[in-house]
């Protein structure tokens, strides 16, 4: 009988604390309960759920400039969203992905895994990104100081 080691996200986030790039990803199919895992967790350690989508819909200025906005006001987005929480958990970021060029999973990890460290002076969140699984993903190298991997599929993690 095979026994797996699910991975306690919670735990994880923890131990993100000691890291200098406090984020991680995790990644599921199209209708896997990717969002309703996301929304849950945000919800169990005090953290902050963005659903980027619907933060879109929402905000006229937002809709209005979906197709040149850059990854720069992202930054500046997420920045502002991560204020007075511990955790920012972001979801349905791919519609935004789809507006930007091919290099767009290049411009979000360099996000994920360069810039995020250096706005610390403003806030001190945890970024975790919920997004859909694909290639790029799937093959992206993201580790902690400890040579752990900071990419999970949603079926690694422990149920909540």
């Amino acid at each position: 009988m095979t026994s797996y080691n699910f991975i306690n996200l919670e735990d994880f986030v923890d131990m993100l604390l000691e890291e200098r790039h406090r984020t991680f990803i995790v990644h599921s199919e199209p209708m896997s309960g990717k969002s309703k895992y996301a929304k849950r967790f945000a919800k169990k350690i005090e953290g902050k759920y963005l659903d980027l989508l619907e933060q879109f819909r929402e905000d006229r200025n937002l809709k209005n400039s979906i197709d040149t906005f850059s990854i720069k006001e992202l930054e500046i987005l997420l920045v502002e969203e991560a204020k007075d929480t511990s955790l920012l958990i972001v979801d349905n970021i791919e519609f935004l992905l789809n507006t930007w060029g091919e290099d767009r999973y290049d411009l979000l990890f360099r996000l994920i895994n360069e810039k995020w460290n250096s706005f610390y002076s403003s806030y001190e969140a945890t970024l975790g990104i919920f997004l859909i699984s694909n290639c790029k993903i799937m093959n992206m190298k993201l580790k902690t100081n400890k040579d752990k991997s900071r990419i999970f599929h949603l079926q690694e993690l422990e149920s909540l």
